[in-house]
Parts: structure tokens; C-alpha cells; sequence
């Protein structure tokens, strides 16, 4: 009987020994799942409350005083600014979440942009015309909170539907045309440098072969920084590829480089290059 109870006694130390050896690893990996969970479940909060229903007021529950956007602005209302210039412009603006994935301190959400454009928005005049818009949106998270994020969506798409590039192609129905739109954020201190340095651009791509059109956005923040949009029309890809090589030349002709100047006036530049859709039959 006493070499039974001693035989129980060694088998239940044994267990416990076993227990305590694998649960810093379990308690680690349940509580990355957690916290992986807990980062979804704010994304969400966003979408559902925040932006769907207008709740922005609650942003400082989920945006971190460490947020960061793309363009260097920090703390609660450098997120929020955009979000109430895109809601006021479109005030029955919805998003819809398609998906989320979440992994470790990243949850990345495609969704779709719905809205009536009844308002002004970064210089375009209200068309109140609706648009339907898909995007990837990614967020990086600390402690639930948000610290940065990043939008892609269709610019393309989205200035098609609100009549701003044509959504046939133009010049004798021409389905190779090329479009090419960049961005650039400006900082207060070097509008003017810029603005002429663009004039002298857009004014020399005129001249250029296969050029069809441009336009340009210009929207000012609080700060009275800048964000530019440019739009270059261009008759097919061999036409832009010989205008980028004659811009070039015409820079190097002039001692221009486009690196330095930006880096020394603080400016950032995005560009996206689209062609006209090409439907099937």
C-alpha cells in the first residue's frame, strides 16, 4: 500500500514538472494570439464605429500619441485629418471590410470605399457623383493601439468615376493610352520653389511628342503645407518612355537633379502609372 501511494506521489510530481515546463511557451503563444486577436478586434472597432458611424471622438481610444502617417505627421489628429476631409466631402462615406488578416503586429484589410461627392475635396468641386473604391489598408499596432498606417487604393478609378479622367479612352478610342499620376507633398517653406519648377516642367512635356493631356489637384493642409496631384495623358508607353528619356536630357541640359531638390525642400513624391481599362467582349 505505502509503495502505491509513493508511486501515485512520483507520477503526480512528474506531471506537475511537466506542466510548469511547457507553459511559459504555451502562456507566450497564447498571449501572442490574444494580442493578435485584440489588434483585429480594434481595426475593426475603427471601420464599424469610427469611421461608418461618424464616432471620431473615439479615435483617441485606438490611435496611439506615437502615430506616425506617411507623411511625418504625428499624434491623433495627424489620422483624423484626412478622415474628416474625405467624410465631410463625402458624408454618407461607407466603408466596407472584404477581409482582414492580422499577424503579429500588423492587420491588413482590404476594403471598399463607397460615397456621394457633395463637398469639395483637394480641389476637385463637388460633382455629386458616387464613387465605389477598393483599397489596401495596412496598420501597425503597439499595445492595441494604432502607430502607423498606409492607404493604397484606385486613385485611377476613383478620379474616373468622379469625371475627372475619362472613362473611355481618348484620342480616336486609343485603349493604349498612358496615364501618369504623381503625388507630392510640399512643405509650406518650399511651395514656391516647386510650383515653378513644375510650371517649367509641364510647360516643356507639352512640346513633347505623344503628350494628350495633363491636370493638376492642389489641396493645403492647416499648416499650409501642399499636396499636388499631376495627371499626364500620354499617346502609349513608347511615347512615355521617349518623353521620360528627353526630360531627362533637357534636365541634365539645365543641371537639374530632381533627388537633390526634393531632399533639400523636404518633398516626397508617390507615382503610379495606369493605362485605359482594356474590357473583353
Amino acid at each position: 500500500m505505502q509503495s502505491k501511494f509513493k508511486l501515485i506521489l512520483i507520477l503526480a510530481l512528474l506531471t506537475n514538472q511537466l506542466t510548469f515546463s511547457q507553459s511559459p511557451d504555451q502562456s507566450f503563444k497564447n498571449s501572442q494570439k490574444m494580442n493578435i486577436l485584440k489588434n483585429k478586434e480594434t481595426i475593426q472597432f475603427l471601420y464599424n464605429t469610427i469611421f461608418n458611424a461618424k464616432r471620431f471622438e473615439k479615435l483617441q481610444n485606438i490611435i496611439s500619441a506615437e502615430y506616425i502617417n506617411p507623411a511625418g505627421a504625428k499624434g491623433v489628429d495627424a489620422f483624423k485629418k484626412s478622415i474628416v476631409e474625405l467624410t465631410a466631402a463625402f458624408p454618407d462615406a461607407q466603408w466596407k471590410i472584404e477581409d482582414i488578416i492580422a499577424e503579429d503586429n500588423k492587420v491588413v484589410v482590404i476594403q471598399k470605399f463607397t460615397g456621394t461627392h457633395q463637398q469639395q475635396f483637394q480641389d476637385i468641386k463637388p460633382t455629386n457623383k458616387t464613387v465605389s473604391v477598393s483599397g489596401i489598408a495596412t496598420y501597425t499596432l503597439k499595445n492595441n493601439k494604432i502607430i502607423f498606417s498606409e492607404i493604397q487604393t484606385d486613385r485611377f478609378s476613383f478620379l474616373q468615376q468622379l469625371g475627372i479622367l475619362p472613362t473611355q479612352p481618348t484620342k480616336s478610342n486609343n485603349l493604349n493610352d498612358i496615364y501618369l499620376i504623381d503625388k507630392f507633398f510640399v512643405p509650406k517653406s518650399s511651395i514656391k520653389e516647386f510650383k515653378e519648377k513644375m510650371a517649367y516642367n509641364r510647360t516643356f512635356i507639352q512640346t513633347l511628342s505623344g503628350f494628350v493631356s495633363d491636370k493638376a489637384f492642389e489641396s493645403y493642409d492647416d499648416n499650409q503645407n501642399l499636396t499636388i496631384i499631376t495627371i499626364a495623358e500620354w499617346e502609349n508607353q513608347n511615347k512615355l518612355n521617349e518623353a521620360k528619356s528627353a526630360v531627362q536630357s533637357e534636365y541634365k541640359r539645365i543641371g537639374f537633379n530632381p533627388k537633390e531638390f526634393y531632399e533639400k525642400l523636404n518633398i516626397t513624391m508617390e507615382r503610379e502609372q495606369y493605362q485605359s481599362l482594356q474590357e473583353h467582349k
